[in-house]
């Protein structure tokens, strides 16, 4: 693990290593702290081509080791960046960066992604 990067305490917002266990701030257990809303990033309706969209996608995930969101939703539209957003989605499921990911319930050009079980 990169001791660079750093985290945020879910209860006092202190910055920390992420390797750190507790938050010598409030003591509070690191490890079991995540955010209980859902980050919504749309990566499609801004003229975004599949690259940027892909990009962007790796952004949010990235930014989330440090925001610690249970699910991130991901607008992707209807077309060839959903497709693509999917395939890159599979291939962080199968590395395990990323818990799992399914369609937003009725809505076809949204993805719901799972950080952790």
């Amino acid at each position: 693990m990169d001791r660079r990067k750093k985290i945020l305490c879910q209860f006092c917002g202190m910055s920390l290593f992420n390797t750190s266990k507790t938050c010598p701030k409030c003591d509070s257990d690191i490890e079991d702290q995540y955010d209980s809303s859902t980050l919504t990033v749309d990566v499609a309706h801004n003229k975004e081509t599949v690259k940027q969209a892909i990009d962007k996608l790796y952004q949010v995930i990235e930014r989330n080791q440090i925001m610690k969101h249970r699910q991130i939703r991901i607008i992707v539209g209807s077309k060839m960046i959903k497709e693509e957003v999917m395939n890159e989605l599979e291939a962080l499921k199968r590395r395990k960066a990323i818990f799992d990911f399914g369609m937003d319930g009725k809505n076809s050009g949204a993805l719901l992604i799972r950080m952790e079980n």
